[in-house]
């Protein structure tokens, strides 16, 4: 293979190859799964929050948080006004997130591996820069800045 071919290869390869998103704060689970807090961006009156899970158990296990009802335990904070900001639902009553199983994210996660997640919540005011995030039995995200798009 010639020279140009193979940098014409190269620089495909290299294009296709999707980059790791930063991470804002990583956390260990109470249950084994490391939490990657990837992205906090708002749009208008919705925050859409990304994070990625990695499996650090010997065995699949289900990654489990409550994003509604009332024993939603994974919400968003502003410290300052004390406001807990809940995930939106739509008109049908489904969670805006990644996955709608009953009232959060109930996923098996086969060990070693990560998957990606999203959900989305009510922005608080423009003037909020930071927010904390909370998933169910971690450690909060604190102070995490909110980018705005």
């Amino acid at each position: 293979m010639n020279t140009l071919c193979r940098l014409v290869l190269s620089a495909a390869l290299l294009a296709a190859t999707p980059l790791a998103a930063a991470s804002l704060g990583s956390g260990l689970s109470n249950e084994g799964f490391m939490i990657d807090l990837t992205s906090v961006e708002r749009k208008g009156n919705v925050v859409t929050v990304r994070w990625s899970v990695r499996n650090d158990n010997p065995k699949a296990k289900y990654y489990d948080i409550d994003l509604d009802g009332a024993g939603a335990t994974s919400y968003l904070v502003d410290e300052e006004s004390g406001t807990k900001y809940y995930a939106l639902t739509d008109k049908e009553g489904h969670l805006l997130a990644t996955e709608d199983e009953y009232e959060g994210i109930w996923e098996q996660i086969d060990a070693g591996a990560t998957m990606r997640f999203w959900a989305k919540f009510p922005a608080p005011p423009p003037a909020v820069k930071t927010i904390n995030v909370l998933f169910t039995k971690s450690e909060p995200f604190e102070s995490i800045a909110i980018t705005d798009k």
